[in-house]
C-alpha cells in the first residue's frame, strides 16, 4: 500500500528525471525526436493539470486479491486536498519551464538545416560567361552568322534577357554603319522591332542577307571550285554555302565531288571508303594532304644534284 503522497512522489519529478536520464538535447536524440518529446510534456502537463482524474486513483488501493477480485479501498490517510493542489501548480510549473527549454533546443536544432550555408553554390548554378556577339556592320555574309551568335548569347543569359524587349535592346546596340542607319529609322516607326527577336531578326535578314555578288547560294555552290586552294580550306566554303543551301547530302555529295580538281577526282574514284558526306570531304582532305607533302618532297629532291 502507498499513499497518494508516495504515489505523487513517484510520478512526475521533472528535475529528477532529467538527472537520471541526461540532458533534454540527449532525451530529444536518444528517445525520439524533439516533436515527440514536446507531446509527451504536453500530455504530461494535462494529466498534472487535471484536478478531477487524480483524487479517484487515488483513494483506490493498487494492490488487489490473489484471486483478482475488486481493489480495495486505500485507508491510508488523505493528504489535505490544498497541499495536493499546490503540489500539481508546481509540478505543472516545473513541467511548462523544461517544456520551453526543449522548445529552444528544438529551434536550435532545426536551424541549420533549413538555413542553407551562404557559401554553397546554389543547385541552378551561375550563368557562363559569354563574350558580347561582335557588331554587325551590315556584310551580307556575316548577317547570319551575327544572329546566330545573338540567340546563342541569349539562351545562355536568361537572367538578364528573360523577356524579348531587352534581346532587342541588346541587338540594337550591336549594330553599326548602315546596319545603325536602317534600324533607325524603323526603330521608332514599328513597335514590333522593340517587343519581338523573332520579328527584328527577321527584317535584317529580308533588308542584309541578300547573295554575295548577287548570286544566290546554289548557283554559288554550282560555281564553286578548288583551285589552287588547300582541300581543307575549299571545305569550309563548301560547308558554309552547303549549310544555307537546304540541299540534301547526296546532291551535296555531288557537287562537292564535282568542285575538286581533277587529280584528286582519279583519287577518289579509285577509292570506296566513304559512305556519308562528312567521311568523304574527311577523305578529300587527307588525301590532298598526302598529295602535297609528296610533291614537295619531290621538288626538294630535284632540287638537290649529287656532286659528280
Amino acid at each position: 500500500e502507498c499513499s497518494a503522497v508516495d504515489i505523487a512522489r513517484r510520478c512526475c519529478s521533472v528535475v529528477d528525471v532529467s538527472r537520471l536520464c541526461c540532458s533534454a538535447v540527449d532525451v530529444a536524440r536518444l528517445c525520439c525526436s524533439a516533436v515527440d518529446v514536446i507531446r509527451r510534456l504536453r500530455s504530461a502537463v494535462d494529466v498534472a493539470l487535471d484536478p478531477l482524474a487524480l483524487p479517484s486513483a487515488w483513494r483506490m488501493d493498487p494492490n488487489t486479491s490473489a484471486s483478482g477480485g475488486a481493489p480495495s479501498q486505500d485507508t491510508s490517510p488523505i493528504m489535505d486536498p490544498a497541499e495536493l493542489r499546490d503540489i500539481i501548480v508546481r509540478q505543472g510549473a516545473i513541467i511548462r519551464s523544461y517544456q520551453d527549454q526543449v522548445e529552444a533546443l528544438q529551434d536550435q536544432l532545426r536551424g541549420p538545416s533549413i538555413a542553407a550555408p551562404r557559401d554553397l553554390p546554389t543547385a541552378r548554378g551561375e550563368s557562363p560567361h559569354l563574350a558580347l556577339p561582335d557588331k554587325f556592320d551590315g556584310s551580307a555574309d556575316r548577317c547570319w552568322g551575327f544572329l546566330w551568335q545573338c540567340e546563342v548569347f541569349f539562351a545562355h543569359q536568361p537572367g538578364m534577357y528573360s523577356n524579348e524587349e531587352t534581346q532587342c535592346a541588346l541587338v540594337m546596340s550591336l549594330l553599326t554603319s548602315r546596319a545603325l542607319e536602317w534600324a533607325s529609322t524603323v526603330w521608332d516607326a514599328n513597335p514590333q522591332i522593340r517587343s519581338s527577336f523573332s520579328y527584328f531578326a527577321g527584317l535584317i535578314c529580308e533588308v542584309f542577307e541578300y547573295p554575295a555578288g548577287g548570286k544566290d547560294i546554289s548557283v554559288q555552290l554550282m560555281e564553286l571550285r578548288q583551285g589552287s586552294d588547300t582541300t581543307a580550306d575549299y571545305a569550309i566554303t563548301f560547308r558554309t554555302l552547303a549549310a544555307q543551301s537546304r540541299w540534301n547530302d547526296v546532291s551535296l555529295w555531288a557537287v562537292s565531288h564535282a568542285c575538286l580538281n581533277p587529280e584528286l577526282q582519279t583519287e577518289l574514284a579509285c577509292r570506296a571508303e566513304a559512305t556519308t558526306l562528312s567521311q568523304f570531304v574527311a577523305t578529300s582532305i587527307r588525301l590532298d594532304n598526302l598529295r602535297r607533302q609528296h610533291q614537295a618532297g619531290a621538288s626538294l629532291a630535284a632540287t638537290v644534284r649529287p656532286r659528280g
